[in-house]
């Protein structure tokens, strides 16, 4: 069997664009888990008032 070559343009619109909101996901999660890591390691205090 003869091996043929085909070549192909290929132009892919919007990558670097969602590379971009990709990029600020991640920014978004790191930043996230650590205000949730803030919040579970907070100790709170509860006082209760008697009138």
């Amino acid at each position: 069997m003869k091996e043929e070559k085909l070549t192909v343009k290929v132009e892919i619109i919007g990558v670097e664009e969602a590379t971009a909101k990709a990029e600020r996901y991640v920014e978004l999660l790191k930043e996230a888990k650590s205000l949730a890591d803030e919040l579970a390691s907070m100790e709170l205090e509860i006082g209760i008032k008697q009138d």
